[in-house]
């Protein structure tokens, strides 16, 4: 499992899909996803003579590390969820990332699950063994709500060709329906697809799963577009395997999310919601699905410029906060980049308090909740490991 955002929360959704079949299934559910946790992920599960114990594994990978891992693990699967600009500094543009997928795919004869909307990933199928080695999910439509059209757009450009690509219709970003106005690349038809979505709020979406020919209903109990396409990812590759679809279903609809990804946690009688950012993409798909649109939001933004949130923040500037501002939120903002986060807020049109840490923005956020309030935390990597070790002394000594 590999892409830019995504890659924790799908990994799950498979994993305890396949887990529901009865199979034993060994992963890096911690989300260490560098060539160094996929080793001590295995590690952990073999015995003294190196067997490992599980009959299935799976791994969610770094974009730069799936041409090291790989080789080495020999997938027979192999899934690429989407591509945006992430953690600059490391990756650089969309296509160098892609570059280096598509040295990993070329590496090794898996059958491969492409994002159909994100023409960069469906592009990587030429670095498939074959044709008949690749398979595509897509969304074939979902209502104007569930649409983002503010989010920033980081690769809307033929892949062959690099004319600007037309869109027939976009869920977010660049994610949508697309064709090259050269003829040169077009929407592959996915073979898995979302062709209703019948119910949608804070509780999780329902929608209707297209699949071969056959339709079923899925509740998936994360919420925002971003998530239907984790579970749609998440679909695809059980129904490649040969997973029950009922059983893939179930196990979908009550799977819960994964570490910082839409978790809730109630503190001194408040309902606090931590929501991972960490570029432009995600950050937008947390505004819309979460904030925009709510009188009065309390938020925490804690952003870090440490190592594995990536140096390069200048990726804030190009998250659409000036959706934020109609509601008129009170935010606090924490961090290293705190007084960065908010002068962005600043000339987005809303006026941050800054914290001295994240856990006086924690404090800060809690006190201006009413009993039984609804609070919003939105940290990059490092911060949630922060805010997680803040709430948790919280919760522990009360």
């Amino acid at each position: 499992m590999t892409g830019t955002n995504g890659k924790t929360t799908t990994t799950k959704l498979l994993v305890a899909a396949l887990r529901h079949a009865g199979e034993s299934v060994l992963t890096n559910e911690s989300g260490a996803n560098l060539r160094s946790g996929v080793v001590s992920a295995l590690l952990s599960a073999a015995d003294l003579r190196g067997r490992i114990r599980g009959g299935i594994g799976v791994f969610e990978v770094d974009e730069a590390s799936l041409r090291l891992v790989a080789p080495e693990l020999r997938p027979r699967h192999l899934v690429v969820l989407n591509l945006f600009r992430d953690q600059l500094d490391r990756y650089g543009e969309v296509d160098t990332t892609a570059a280096l997928l598509a040295e990993g795919i070329a590496a090794v004869d898996a059958r491969l699950y492409l994002n159909a909307d994100d023409a960069r990933v469906a592009s990587l199928a030429d670095a498939a063994s074959g044709p008949d080695r690749v398979s595509y999910f897509g969304v074939e439509q979902l209502p104007e709500r569930l649409t983002d059209v503010r989010s920033a757009v980081d690769s809307d450009r033929c892949p062959r060709c690099g004319e600007r690509l037309r869109f027939d219709r976009v869920f977010y970003s660049h994610l949508g329906h697309y064709s090259c106005p050269n003829g040169d690349f077009d929407r592959p038809t996915p073979g898995v697809a979302v062709t209703e979505v019948t119910h949608a709020d804070l509780d999780g979406t329902e929608f209707t799963v297209s699949e071969g020919g056959v339709r079923r209903q899925v509740r998936c109990g994360l919420s925002g577009t971003y998530n239907l396409y984790n579970a749609l990812a998440a679909v695809s590759v059980a129904a490649g395997v040969g997973l029950d679809p009922a059983v893939t279903a179930e196990a979908i609809g009550t799977t819960e999310a994964a570490f910082g990804r839409v978790e809730k946690t109630e503190v001194q009688g408040r309902t606090l919601w931590l929501l991972l950012i960490k570029n432009p993409a995600g950050f937008a798909q947390v505004l819309d699905t979460f904030l925009v649109g709510r009188a009065q939001p309390r938020v925490l933004i804690a952003v870090n410029d440490l190592p594995a949130d990536g140096r390069d923040v200048s990726w804030l500037w190009d998250v659409p906060l000036e959706a934020l501002t109609a509601g008129e939120p009170e935010v606090v903002t924490a961090g290293t980049r705190a007084y960065e986060m908010a002068l962005r807020l600043h000339y987005a049109g809303t006026e941050a308090a800054v914290a001295s840490s994240v856990d006086d923005g924690i404090s800060r956020l809690l006190a201006g909740l009413p009993p039984g309030g609804d609070g919003y935390i939105l940290p990059t990597y490092t911060a949630m490991l922060q805010v997680r070790r803040a709430l948790r002394s919280r919760q522990e000594a009360a």
